[in-house]
């Protein structure tokens, strides 16, 4: 049984994590399908969704003023919430990287910082060798989804985004935390999974514990293929 995993990207470029995001659905044992356009009257069945990273969203989304200029995409926004909406509907676990975490805490309540401490991000590395190359580390708290994957305590990870959750939204709690004590992974609190990480586990598919990830989010969505017989 290989769940139909829909996976949200940007529209234009990141050519290669959507390759790569697509090779490692596949591993894990779903069968991915990019999203492309908004769920129409009748929706395709996605089993599962996957929100990647990508640009910032827009300050509108979470009901704030713009403190930082940056590049949004309010046509992506559109298109993740419209997703969004018909997993929450209908219980579809969701996993959000990087933006999609933050999309996915905007969703359901929460709200981002716009700028992290540049004294914090002053050192850190931008573009695709950044990614494969930095590491730093986050805590991972006991008794969470992510414990289950990775072990409770310090996991090395890639991330650098420049924004971050600031509220986590209701009904979510933070599973993961960085050195400065900002939030790395939410999660929900019971009902279908529906997790965020900050990091970029599909532009890591040669470290197991990271392929463990999707196999365990995949493992959730077939478990709800079977309720649904």
């Amino acid at each position: 049984m290989r769940p139909v995993i829909g996976y949200i990207g940007a529209p234009r470029g990141d050519r290669l994590v959507g390759a790569l995001t697509s090779l490692i659905i596949r591993i894990s044992g779903g069968r991915p399908v990019r999203l492309r356009k908004p769920p129409g009257p009748e929706p395709r069945r996605v089993d599962g969704l996957i929100l990647l990273g990508g640009l910032d969203i827009h300050p509108s989304r979470y009901n704030a003023e713009m403190e930082v200029e940056s590049r949004f995409d309010l046509e992506r926004d559109e298109l993740e919430l419209a997703w969004l909406d018909i997993a929450f509907a209908r219980a579809i676990p969701v996993m959000g990287i990087c933006r999609g975490l933050q999309m996915l805490n905007v969703k359901a309540g929460g709200d981002l910082h716009q700028r992290l401490d540049p004294e914090v991000t002053k050192n850190w590395p931008n573009g695709p060798l950044g990614y494969a190359l930095f590491r730093k580390p986050v805590e991972v708290l006991p008794g969470s989804f992510l414990a289950s994957v990775f072990g409770a305590g310090t996991l090395r990870v890639n991330s650098l985004h420049r924004r971050a959750v600031r509220a986590v939204a209701p009904g979510f709690e933070a599973t993961a935390c960085g050195a400065d004590g900002g939030v790395q992974a939410i999660e929900a609190r019971g009902g279908a999974l529906r997790l965020g990480v900050q990091f970029h586990p599909e532009l890591l598919p040669h470290r197991r514990d990271m392929r463990r990830l999707f196999d365990r989010f995949i493992d959730a969505c077939r478990t709800r293929i079977r309720a649904d017989i």
